[in-house]
């Protein structure tokens, strides 16, 4: 296995089959984004007066007041009883790739400073910093973990109680907006929210990254067209016996994941096989198994 093998499973959240280089990888992939993350917040953020979202903003308002302690030395204090709260009510591996990530980003945010040129508009600053956010965040989240924070308080009670993950991070990203406009103006509490917003479009962007679709295909014709997806798209299939409500005759259902760039030529395909074929697609969160067909 090359490095390349081994990041593109990492990153698309793929096992290597050996334990010990999976768990190298993700260490490696959550330190590199704390590196990014750590950039994000001294190089574009804060020297905007532009908060990040969730605990790393609060962190940045008390270092305004307090200078004698670091942004990465308030979030890893603040990190400490929510990652407590994790432990007990989420999955192991979870939390402590969780915890892995807030003690990196912690460190790094404090101890390493890289010192480079930034453009001074704070649009750009607070675009720039916004997107590198969202990649550190993003990107750990597709390895299994979390940059702590308010991820694992909206968990936790989406856990407990049912409602929705979004919401808790909303409302505290809305404090935080307002926090910023009363500490740093007005302008710097919209800047805020633009960065806030690229930060989220980049990790909705990565969560649905080559996005997985599962179609459902009813046929007359169900061993051709399962033939014609493999030769043509290379993606294996399943046939399910089905039989028409209405007409009583039988049919095949193919069963196929694929993903979304996909979808228009299995459509062609489907439809110069069969032109009376019923298709029908599904989201799909995650494909475990064999995705591509091999050839043998």
């Amino acid at each position: 296995m090359n490095m390349y093998d081994g990041m593109r499973r990492v990153v698309g959240m793929k096992g290597t089959g050996h334990p010990v280089l999976d768990w190298t990888w993700r260490i490696a992939v959550i330190l590199f984004c704390d590196l990014i993350g750590a950039i994000s917040v001294n190089n574009f953020l804060t020297p905007a007066r532009i908060l990040a979202g969730g605990v790393t903003g609060v962190a940045q308002i008390i270092h305004h007041y307090v200078h004698i302690l670091g942004v990465g030395t308030l979030f890893f204090v603040f990190n400490i009883p929510l990652f407590l709260i994790g432990y007990k009510y989420l999955g192991r591996r979870f939390i402590l790739q969780t915890g892995i990530a807030i003690l990196g980003f912690s460190i790094i945010a404090d101890a390493v400073h890289i010192h480079f040129q930034t453009p001074k508009d704070p649009l750009l600053m607070g675009l720039y910093g916004g997107v590198l956010s969202g990649l550190s965040s993003g990107l750990v989240i597709r390895v299994g973990g979390s940059m702590g924070g308010t991820d694992i308080l909206s968990l936790v009670i989406n856990r407990l109680t049912g409602r929705s993950v979004g919401s808790i991070g909303f409302v505290m990203n809305a404090v935080i907006v307002i926090l910023s406009m009363f500490v740093f103006g007005v302008p710097a509490g919209l800047y805020t929210l633009v960065s806030m917003y690229a930060a989220s479009r980049v990790v909705s962007g990565l969560m649905h990254f080559q996005q997985r679709k599962t179609a459902l295909i009813v046929t007359e014709k169900p061993t051709e067209v399962s033939s014609e997806i493999g030769h043509k798209l290379v993606r294996g299939s399943t046939i399910m016996r089905a039989y028409g409500a209405y007409t009583q005759r039988e049919r095949g259902v193919l069963l196929c994941a694929m993903t979304h760039l996909e979808m228009s030529d299995l459509r062609d395909l489907v439809q110069s096989i069969d032109p009376n074929a019923f298709i029908t697609i599904l989201d799909t969160t995650e494909v475990i198994g064999r995705f591509r067909q091999n050839n043998p």
